[in-house]
């Protein structure tokens, strides 16, 4: 599960407007916003994943990008500029909010009910944002109908100035509601103050089962050497089963498809240095690694994994390159009718849960404005008993749902 916020802070109220017509996108629009979704993720990634290798890292880069769709939809002048460039959106500014709605709506229950899914339980996606809005603060109409419209973000109101405290437990219960309670407490104490004015969620909760489940009859104690050299005893998953798989890049890569069909589990095992691969991690080695996939016998050893992470985003944000939309100077003009906002900080939070059955994830991101007939070939050998990266990705839109690094699964 993943949860990421916005918070927007100011000084002054604003004005009104009308809402506008959305194009919608083609085909061609929305691959090129789910190419450039991927390459945010894996820039982000390449920021989150600090020096070493110690730390188990997992996050939401389509939950991350879509809080701050939303906050960029507002964003005008160098603010917008900046934040196109970073979070790599391909389309004009007035193209990315009808992109998003019709991705959206192709990852909701009406864009995968043609999908039959196997013995396990049918793949579970839900997708929620939400706009948190000071109560004596008014927002455009023009941006309210446009974030509702397209993003589904009704606008709630809440006494930001006179209860901080029961607003930041309002949306908290928002998140964990929306998460099955896996994504709890974004928000922390003293985050929302008087000067906060906007806070902008999304939340993704993400559960399915393998194609090809484990049994967790062979589900065996293990060694894992660990990011920091460490070896620790671990439950290790073991299978063999056709799987798509691929031995290039500098990796051994294996396709684990969930029920439905629609989504998978990608994992990318290193030859050698894991902090070396993950530098040279980037969408065209990412696209040789998937290109290379082929049928056959794969022998997987796995562990178990169970885990949550947490980051505060602006220092990494600004890295990558968008630095006015957190200062004073910023332009978002397209939510209030002034230049009276900036974003005060952008807090991600994310669940994973990998057992013999299947995958279980969350997330929530808080922006504040504020296989033939010869002798058959050996097995494919890939034991992940050293640090590992994965993607969770959806074969309809080709977006990355998450990703994460395993350093080390017994924490």
């Amino acid at each position: 599960m993943l949860c990421l916020y916005v918070v927007l802070a100011c000084s002054s109220p604003n004005g009104e407007g009308s809402s506008e017509a959305v194009p919608s996108p083609d085909q061609t629009e929305l691959s090129a916003l789910a190419e450039g979704d991927t390459e945010f993720a894996l820039g982000l990634f390449a920021q989150l994943g600090g020096e070493g290798v110690e730390e188990n890292i997992f996050f939401s880069p389509f939950s991350i990008s879509t809080a701050l769709a939303m906050v960029h939809a507002g964003a005008r002048g160098g603010t917008e500029t900046e934040m196109s460039e970073v979070l790599r959106f391909p389309l004009p500014a007035d193209r990315v909010p009808g992109a998003f709605e019709a991705l959206l709506d192709r990852l909701g229950p009406g864009g995968r009910g043609s999908f039959a899914h196997g013995e396990g339980d049918p793949l579970t996606l839900t997708i929620a944002n939400a706009l948190w809005v000071e109560r004596s603060y008014p927002l455009l109409d023009s941006y309210t109908g446009l974030a509702d419209s397209c993003y589904g973000a009704r606008a709630s109101g809440l006494d930001f100035i006179g209860d901080p405290e029961g607003s930041g437990a309002a949306i908290n219960g928002w998140v964990a509601e929306r998460t099955g309670n896996r994504i709890r407490d974004l928000v922390p104490p003293g985050m929302i103050d008087e000067m906060t004015r906007l806070v902008l969620t999304n939340a993704v909760y993400f559960k399915a089962s393998w194609l090809f489940a484990f049994d967790v009859h062979a589900t065996a104690e293990g060694d894992f050497t660990t990011g920091s050299g460490d070896v620790v005893r671990v439950p290790m998953m073991h299978q063999t089963e056709r799987l798509a798989h691929s031995h290039t890049g500098g990796c051994r890569a294996v396709s684990l498809p969930y029920s439905d069909g629609s989504a998978r589990m990608l994992i990318l095992l290193p030859d050698g240095d894991l902090e070396a691969f993950e530098r040279s991690l980037d969408t065209a080695l990412l696209r040789t690694v998937t290109t290379s996939l082929t049928g056959g016998e794969v022998d997987l050893a796995m562990p178990r994994f169970e885990f949550t992470s947490s980051f505060s985003l602006v220092d990494a944000l600004r890295r990558m390159g968008m630095e006015r939309a957190f200062d004073r100077s910023a332009d978002f003009s397209g939510i209030t009718g002034n230049r009276d906002l900036h974003i005060s900080a952008v807090v991600h939070k994310a669940f994973v849960k990998v057992d013999e059955s299947g995958t279980e994830a969350a997330a929530a991101t808080a922006v504040m404005m504020a296989l033939g007939c010869a002798a058959p070939e050996p097995p494919f050998e890939m034991s992940l008993d050293r640090p590992f990266l994965f993607l969770v990705t959806d074969e309809l839109t080709g977006s990355v749902i998450f990703m994460g690094r395993v350093s080390n699964p017994s924490e």
